[in-house]
């Protein structure tokens, strides 16, 4: 292995005196109807002499990076229009405001040939195992960001039940904090549930990317799993978008989303809102859910619907400042703020609902942030970002009534609490955020970055039930951590071998209180750890063919504990840890990209990836032995393998296929005990964790049956996971609990009216009602129907 790695050490710095430097610069513009001046979304634009390009967005822009200074000829391509040929003349500056206009065509065009590069396939064809999920598609219909990821391959979204459910993510088998979600750059869990990937509308999403294992230095966090980083919407144009969804089980969804631009001194203010409402009153039935018969006595399954599951979130977005001036590519003051109400229909399983818990959550997360290429010199880029996060949350449950499934109240609590004791909790919390990312580019074939992320995060409360000297949460919690990286890229052989070689600096520290109970009174005892850790790693790529590119990444990564992992959190029924220690993985990836490849009006382009974790002290979240309450504890050591593939398949730009599939034998490695036995578990798969699944979508443009020019599409999403075990495969009776196989399939169509300002959608999730677990013993939303209205004001 060592040997291996300064192999692509020593051909990283012989491709170097190889390499050849030569200016790239960005072309952006729009695409226009030369009659109607309104924008074409969806038009394919390519530099044909570079065999390079892309597609305009939803709003008709487009933009090609990484374009070599000269002269270029152009060539954009849409349905029922004449093809536009010119040659441009790219300088220095690049050219950002190229406005191309289309004219009718009275001949349909035969046939398009795509020969350029997307920012998505350029994306995949980098060293880091990665994708790119373009949500301008599917912007118009029903969908959350969850159901977006779900479908990626080598991920598994785990939901505990409806809209704003408690939500858990698996890269290539590795699952929980592992894999590490941002928004914008920033790690989500600053943010709080209330402004996060739950509650996030796609409406007010650009794109998402995902980093499957290892992750670059870029994103400073301690991925080890893999990362998600969404990017909300950055518009400079003067825009302002609407979107309404309602569906079943009272679910109301709004997004509004705009933007305005001073082009002359360059002053920039961005607004974005959204609003969730739903109380996920869905039937459930099954082992679990049992009432007592009031004339005989017994305890009988039922079905029922959910009576405590409501759930309201709303927040905004504020940006205000210059972008695209002389002294800044980006200067912006900004402020999220948001809050939400969610309440606790049980606890780890459905089998003891609950009538009255509840909690809430609210954040104000003010922040700035700074951003400037070439500055001071020529290839010098800067980015620097830095905020102060405040969460609050409230946790009630205190009621003495004791609920049944049918919601009523059939007995008394004399204690009250209905997930153990009394609560009446509030905890705040405070983390100051600052990143920075400098990078400096020698040429355009070698770049070195330097990059990080410095949080000091502390927590404090109190609860208004406790008992006098019991009340733990008013106790001092304190984290301090700093991820630091570097990094140098290189690319050589006119771009074919891609290489990035990085290290990366974990810190952390602990200082807060436990307690012990004896004689009586609780004893606070301080506790302080703290730990530095080193990361090392490579990613490269190599194109065998204009094709056929094959990809190879490993790393030595670190993940940090996060504080509701050390401290608990009582609003998801989560205790605490003190102990927890670093999870440590040898990650590497393997894979190759094949495509795009053209018959005629076919197009298809497949990708694999074989993968392989050997984690220590992987971080996983258990269940206590009452089946109440859920803690995070450490596995000694644990090896993850497999592979993903996804096949994507179109047909003259009609039709739309993509198969997505993963398999992981993830496995319990630690051979003996602490005291030296041979520990029972040995061997046995990663309990409570899916290892097969595989998605497929497709979606058919119907917008030839129209006589107008709007876009009328159908579209249909399959999903399947195999069953899996709850608890260790290897011990318990034949009839172990388990996860069973889920065979879900939802159903849609949208369409967009001429001018593209309104778009209307229907959906149906979970077409033929089943019964769907994501995790053991809590039902996921049956069958529901869902209307969308989206509209571009200007």
């Amino acid at each position: 292995m060592i040997q291996r790695f300064f192999f692509f050490i020593f051909l990283l710095f012989i491709s170097i005196t190889l390499s050849f430097s030569q200016n790239k610069v960005i072309v952006s513009g729009k695409v226009i109807d030369s009659q109607t001046n309104d924008n074409i979304p969806f038009c394919t634009v390519q530099l044909k002499d570079l065999k390079k390009g892309g597609y305009t967005n939803i709003d008709g822009f487009f933009k090609l990076p990484k374009v070599p200074v000269g002269k270029h000829e152009v060539m954009v391509t849409h349905m029922g229009y004449s093809p536009y040929l010119k040659t441009i003349n790219v300088t220095k500056k690049g050219i950002s405001n190229l406005v191309i206009s289309l004219s009718e065509s009275e001949v349909e065009l035969d046939e398009v040939m795509v020969i350029g590069e997307s920012e998505e396939t350029q994306m995949e064809k980098q060293g880091f195992s990665a994708q790119k999920i373009d949500t301008e598609k599917v912007a118009i219909q029903s969908v959350e960001l969850n159901t977006l990821l779900d479908q990626t391959s080598g991920i598994n979204v785990r939901q505990e039940g409806g809209l704003g459910s408690r939500t858990k993510y698996s890269i290539n088998g590795l699952s929980g904090n592992a894999v590490r979600i941002f928004i914008d750059g920033i790690p989500m869990e600053y943010y709080g549930p209330s402004y996060s990937i739950n509650s996030l509308p796609v409406n007010l999403i650009e794109e998402i990317e995902v980093y499957k294992g290892v992750v670059p230095v870029t994103l400073g966090s301690d991925a080890l799993g893999g990362a998600i980083n969404i990017k909300t919407k950055k518009g400079k144009e003067n825009t302002l978008d609407f979107s309404y969804s309602i569906g079943s089980f009272n679910t109301h969804q709004v997004a509004l989303n705009g933007a305005h631009r001073n082009k002359d001194n360059g002053f920039t203010f961005r607004g974005s809102l959204f609003y969730n409402y739903a109380d996920n009153n869905y039937e459930v039935w099954g082992d679990d859910v049992k009432v007592t018969n009031p004339e005989n006595g017994r305890v009988e399954e039922v079905r029922a619907k959910r009576f405590n599951d409501g759930y309201e979130a709303y927040g905004t977005k504020l940006d205000i400042g210059f972008t695209d001036t002389k002294w800044a590519n980006q200067f912006l003051v900004s402020l999220v703020y948001s809050d939400m109400y969610k309440e606790v229909q049980h606890g780890a399983t459905m089998n003891v609902p609950f009538g009255e818990r509840h909690y809430t959550q609210g954040n104000i997360v003010p922040s700035i942030t700074y951003q400037k290429k070439d500055l001071f010199t020529e290839g010098l880029d800067v980015d620097l970002f830095s905020s102060y996060a405040i969460n609050s949350r409230t946790l009630v449950d205190t009621t003495t009534n004791k609920y049944n499934w049918y919601g009523e109240i059939w007995g008394e609590n004399p204690g009250g609490g209905e997930a153990g004791g009394p609560v009446h909790s509030t905890t705040d919390e405070g983390t100051l955020i600052n990143r920075f990312n400098v990078s400096y580019a020698f040429n355009n074939d070698n770049i070195l970055n330097l990059s990080g992320i410095i949080t000091d995060y502390k927590r404090t409360g109190f609860n208004r039930e406790a008992q006098l000297g019991g009340d733990t949460s008013n106790d001092y919690q304190k984290i301090n951590k700093s991820i630091i990286g570097l990094s140098y890229s290189n690319s050589a052989f006119t771009n074919k071998l891609r290489t990035n070689l990085f290290v990366k600096q974990y810190a952390y520290s602990v200082d807060a209180l436990y307690h012990t109970y004896s004689g009586g009174e609780y004893h606070p005892l301080p506790k302080q750890t703290s730990d530095i850790n080193y990361g090392y790693g490579i990613a490269s790529s190599y194109d065998l063919t204009k094709k056929l590119t094959i990809k190879f990444s490993a790393e030595q990564a670190v993940r940090l504990p996060v504080p509701d992992e050390i401290f608990g959190n009582g609003a998801e029924n989560a205790i605490s840890n003190l102990g927890l220690e670093p999870e440590i993985s040898q990650n590497m990836n393997l894979g190759f990209r094949y495509g795009e490849l053209y018959l005629g009006d076919h197009s298809l382009t497949l990708s694999t990836t074989l993968f392989y974790r050997d984690v220590t002290n992987m971080i996983q979240r258990s269940v206590n032995t009452r089946g109440d309450l859920f803690f995070y504890e450490n596995f000694g050591k644990i090896l993850s393998k497999g592979v993903d593939v996804q096949v994507d398949y179109d047909y003259n730009r009609k039709l739309f296929f993509t198969f997505s599939g993963s398999y992981n034998d993830t496995r319990y490695k630690t051979k003996y005990t602490a005291d030296g036995y041979k520990n029972l578990h040995y061997n046995s798969r990663l309990k409570n964790a899916p290892y097969l699944q595989f998605n497929t979508n497709m979606r058919y443009d119907l917008s030839d049956l129209l006589s107008s020019k709007g876009q009328l599409q159908v579209y249909w999403n399959m999903r399947y996971v195999y069953e899996y075990f709850r608890y260790w495969e290897n011990i318990g009776s034949d009839n172990k609990d388990i996860i069973p196989t889920q065979f879900v399939n939802d159903l849609g169509a949208s369409y967009r009216f001429p001018q593209n300002k309104l778009a209307l959608s229907l959906d149906i999730k979970n077409l033929f009602n089943e019964q769907v677990f994501d995790n053991f013993a809590i039902q996921q939303p049956g069958r529901g129907v869902y209307f969308k209205v989206s509209y571009s004001i200007f």
